[in-house]
């Protein structure tokens, strides 16, 4: 199995819009939930609720694993697992970057219905990505 090098995991993670993303709950009970993600300046960041069950879990537990991958047959697998913690950004700078960048990828614009329903909820919890263990493979590339 080959795996991908850094350049094509960053382009890799920047096409997929989809990661699942795993936390830990007090009771050491496993959590996992698609999120969206967003690469800025080559570091991954992912927004959600500070009540929603994943923000609570990484506010008491910062530690989590991620997961992207793609394809629906062995020859086509590809992914990237990241294991670390996230970071929790204050900047509102960076969460202003963070929503445009959301905004034109997930709905065009950010003008959309969609965009504005979901950013309407209060204070978000944005989180950057601090990987300690990175996994990738590319089942189409055979070697």
């Amino acid at each position: 199995m080959a795996t991908l090098s850094r350049q094509a995991m960053k382009m890799f993670l920047g096409e997929q819009k989809l990661c699942r993303l795993a936390t830990v709950d007090r009771f050491g009970q496993p959590h996992v939930v698609p999120v969206w993600h967003i690469l800025l300046d080559g570091d991954l960041y992912i927004e959600t609720s500070p009540n929603s069950k994943k923000g609570l879990n990484l506010k008491a537990n910062p530690k989590m694993a991620l997961v992207v991958d793609t394809g629906d047959s062995f020859d086509a697998y590809k992914g990237v697992m990241i294991q670390g913690r996230v970071e929790f950004v204050k900047d509102k700078k960076m969460l202003a970057r963070f929503r445009e960048a959301m905004a034109q990828r997930y709905f065009g614009t950010s003008e959309h219905p969609g965009y504005k329903y979901l950013v309407s909820g209060g204070d978000p919890l944005l989180m950057k990505v601090i990987p300690k263990k990175v996994v990738t493979w590319d089942y189409s590339q055979k070697k």
